[in-house]
């Protein structure tokens, strides 16, 4: 008998005795999104949604915003959204052992003025492309679902003049909280945490799916989160994505704004303004969509690449 090959054995079948637990992976202990469970975000949101209502409504009886008020609704529901958000990304971050302050990172050293005009490149060409992408599903759904459009554009926008106090509240929301509390969850939570499961490609792919679907343009909002995940990849910070992100919902606020001063909302003109527009999308997309092919191979990771988080200790 040979002596040595029993303690080889008995270390490759496992601790019970049996291939499947040596083959089964071990939890890495020093990767806290190892423990992190993403799925309780769903109940969390709407439980704390629903009760961040409830407590800004009662605040707008007393005050005078007036609760009945469609616009303050509205205005409402988009901080206790957020308000929501903000609280588990807070708890679940406290419960893994996750601080804050790496999971987003520090500005890296390098980055000058050519960086950020090339980061000023790559973010023209996405909201091209953003754009372009809206006007081609806008015209794909006046054909095959018409009601779905004209809720779209009635969600999107306000169908009188909404006033400075909504236009400053929604802006807020927009360009600063939106980018902020996204990012730290779509990015910085869901990247690391299915990166450590799946591998960061897969990672990449799946967030930016839901990223893209919880938007009214799900292809075009889907490539600004795949570029806004490669970005933090690529600078190990959350804070070049969550600009990269402001600078993108400011001009599209802008925009909106604009559109807002041209008049009273008629939807059956903006669906024919969207499938007059189908060429224009077309010849922007083409034209927009090749850059970022190239700027997405030329960034993506390996399989086994390291998490951003990790890259940050």
């Amino acid at each position: 008998m040979n002596h040595d090959q029993g303690p080889v054995a008995s270390d490759a079948a496992g601790p019970n005795g049996d291939e499947e637990s040596a083959a089964r992976p071990s939890a890495n202990p020093s990767n806290p999104f190892e423990n992190l469970r993403a799925t309780t975000v769903i109940p969390w949101m709407i439980v704390g949604t629903l009760i961040l209502v409830g407590v800004f409504h009662v605040f707008a009886l007393l005050t005078p915003l007036g609760a009945g008020d469609p616009q303050a609704s509205e205005v409402i529901f988009g901080f206790a959204i957020y308000g929501a958000l903000a609280s588990w990304i807070v708890w679940a971050c406290c419960r893994s052992g996750i601080p804050l302050r790496r999971l987003l990172g520090a500005l890296p050293g390098g980055y000058n003025w050519l960086s950020w005009t090339r980061l000023g490149a790559l973010l023209a060409v996405t909201i091209g492309f953003s754009y372009s992408s809206w006007f081609l599903f806008a015209h794909v759904l006046s054909i095959a679902a018409p009601g779905v459009l004209e809720f779209l554009i009635e969600a999107l926008w306000p169908e009188s003049d909404p006033g400075t106090g909504y236009r400053l509240a929604m802006a807020v929301i927009a360009v600063i909280l939106a980018p902020i509390l996204e990012e730290g969850f779509f990015r910085g939570i869901l990247v690391n945490r299915w990166g450590s499961r799946w591998g960061l490609p897969t990672a990449l792919i799946a967030s930016s799916i839901a990223f893209g679907v919880l938007h009214a343009n799900p292809v075009g909002i889907g490539l600004v989160g795949l570029i806004a995940a490669l970005l933090y990849l690529q600078t190990r910070t959350l804070i070049v994505p969550i600009l990269f992100h402001a600078a993108n919902n400011l001009v599209a606020t802008v925009w909106d704004q604009l559109a807002g001063d041209a008049g009273p909302l008629n939807v059956a003109a903006e669906i024919q303004e969207l499938r007059e527009g189908i060429l224009f999308g077309i010849g922007l997309a083409a034209i927009t969509l090749p850059i970022l092919i190239w700027y997405i191979r030329r960034n993506w990771p390996a399989r086994d690449a390291a998490l951003p988080y990790d890259a940050t200790e």
